[in-house]
């Protein structure tokens, strides 16, 4: 085998490991987003919520679309213009945040963290001018505003529940809502797979395009491009990342679970039904965009929603300060980790366009 193809198949197989570590840690962080409201409101137990979480996540991720994929693998850095070793740096950014916001328990964003990490490593290796600079800003600018979107949503969905249960027996009410919530966490898990997986899958596209023009006989039983402007990906990578995240959110990450079920305040019946649908509405109309969107932050808002709409004084904003500090920081903490391992990672993974 020549030196190259050797090459090629040890980043190729290097990198994607990465980016699976990547999507693992995106659904063990952001299975406590998706299933919180239903547990702490007692609409279903830890374990079959994060089972039936984690099948729901399979079929967005598998079936419904590939939008956010392209945005990623085409509209944030030139991709002509990247290493292997950048996509790696970038990877390796994004995994360090979010190992830090379990450790610390911080719902923070996994997409914040890999567009951070992408900025962070492209900008090191080929400067400004590789940066889509419009997209990046309409996609962080979704990023800031579907939080609010969500704690808007929420907060007027569970206003008019309460009007219209308010003569309803509480006890009535609450079984109601939890049968709704089982639905509602489907629609969030759903939504979920649709928008995050698609980012490891574009990361996967994005090594395997770079990699093909360098042995292309080496690369072609996994990737072959298709001529197309189209961002294509490879059937291998749509299940193996779909499988992958969805074993992060059936392991779960219970600090953040905590966080989010009974950091804010006590969530009932009603907050989860209200939060969940909320949530899901806009993290799937954000993925019908092609808008990377943070499962984390829309849930924790459309949580505190569904607690503000019942009583101002019931959510501990103390909490919430910690966790928009967290969002604030994301993307420059990512992209400083990101921009200082990609000198390392050129000399370690010495291939590229």
């Amino acid at each position: 085998m020549a030196t190259v193809d050797l090459l090629v198949i040890t980043t190729g197989v290097a990198v994607t490991s990465l980016a699976l570590l990547f999507d693992y840690t995106n659904g063990f962080n952001d299975s406590g987003s998706i299933v919180a409201a239903m547990i702490s409101s007692g609409a279903m137990s830890l374990r079959q919520a994060l089972v039936m979480a984690a099948c729901f996540e399979f079929v967005g991720a598998y079936f419904l679309g590939t939008a956010v994929a392209e945005m990623i693998g085409k509209g944030i850095v030139e991709l002509a213009t990247l290493t292997a070793a950048a996509i790696a740096a970038a990877l390796v950014g994004a995994i360090a945040w979010n190992y830090m916001a379990w450790y610390l328990g911080l719902p923070a964003s996994s997409s914040h963290a890999l567009i951070g990490g992408l900025l962070g490593a492209s900008l090191m290796a080929s400067g400004t001018r590789t940066v889509y600079w419009w997209n990046v800003s309409a996609v962080y600018l979704v990023l800031i505003i579907s939080p609010l979107i969500g704690f808007a949503i929420s907060y007027v969905l569970t206003k008019a529940h309460l009007f219209l249960f308010q003569r309803v027996p509480p006890s009535q009410a609450n079984r109601a809502f939890n049968r709704l919530q089982v639905f509602s966490s489907v629609a969030l898990a759903l939504s979920h797979g649709t928008n995050d997986a698609q980012k490891t899958m574009a990361i996967i596209t994005m090594v395997l395009t770079l990699l093909y023009p360098l042995a292309p006989a080496t690369v072609a039983p996994f990737y072959t491009p298709t001529g197309s402007d189209a961002f294509a990906i490879p059937r291998w990578v749509t299940v193996t990342c779909a499988s992958v995240l969805s074993l992060g959110v059936a392991t779960g990450g219970l600090r953040i679970l905590r966080t989010l079920g009974t950091g804010f305040y006590r969530i009932r019946p009603l907050h989860g039904f209200t939060s969940l649908s909320s949530a899901a509405a806009v993290i799937y109309g954000a993925s019908l965009l092609g808008f990377p969107v943070s499962t984390t932050q829309i849930s924790s808002s459309s949580i505190l929603g569904a607690g503000a709409a019942q009583r101002v004084n019931a959510v501990r904003w103390g909490t919430v300060a910690h966790m928009v500090a967290a969002w604030i920081v994301t993307i420059p903490a990512s992209a400083i980790v990101a921009a200082a391992c990609e000198p390392l990672l050129s000399r370690l993974i010495p291939v590229g366009p």
